[in-house]
């Protein structure tokens, strides 16, 4: 059985614009998210998608509604697609981090794959989950092509598993907003077809 996921990490907000660490934190998208959104929209309306999913955060279903409302695509909300859980650190920047968990943090820029932040999860926490949801998401007709909106780590984590590789791969990666990642699985066998393509942004005034 082969299908096609497309990944899409919402658009972009006020605290990603800033650099603040969001989490769970549900903020809306900013009005160059909502460009982005309608940007991405307008760049996959051709495609031969036949459902979107999308993590229950507002940034995530803005993005989704957005693509999914001109091609009428039913839309279904993952919880296990929501942004890594931060605890602690959500809303604060990394330089005030970095001041008041020095030790956590010099073992989280270290060694992200063997660590979790406090009152957060860990990465391995957030892939397993992430991949339960890719599993599902797959299942379905041969050809079948999906889109997930999702968050930069876990577009990040779900490019680790389909490439065999580690958590610690997590830093080596770009996920920028409104980007397009596209994984394709035949039988047990996935393939990395497209990473952070943001064309249809650049290619806009």
């Amino acid at each position: 059985m082969s299908a096609t996921l497309i990944l899409v990490r919402h658009g972009q907000t006020d605290w990603n614009a800033n650099g603040r660490y969001m989490g769970w934190i549900d903020e809306g998208l900013n009005e160059e998210g909502l460009r982005q959104a309608e940007r991405l929209g307008r760049r996959l309306e051709r495609w031969p998608i036949g459902a979107i999913f999308s993590s229950p955060l507002k940034r995530a279903r803005s993005t989704a509604e957005m693509v999914a409302g001109p091609q009428s695509l039913p839309m279904e909300i993952v919880d296990e697609l929501g942004e890594m859980r931060i605890g602690e650190w959500e809303g604060m920047y990394a330089g005030d981090i970095a001041a008041r968990y020095p030790g956590l943090w010099k073992t989280w820029r270290a060694n992200p794959g063997d660590f979790r932040m406090p009152g957060g999860e860990s990465l391995g926490e957030v892939r397993d989950r992430a991949v339960r949801a890719f599993n599902r998401m797959m299942d379905g007709p041969e050809g079948r092509m999906v889109l997930a909106v999702t968050h930069d780590v876990v577009v990040r984590l779900l490019v680790a598993h389909c490439l065999g590789v580690s958590e610690d791969i997590y830093r080596r990666l770009e996920v920028g907003n409104s980007s397009i990642t596209v994984i394709e699985r035949a039988g047990d066998k996935c393939r990395l077809r497209l990473l952070n393509d943001m064309g249809h942004l650049e290619s806009w005034s």
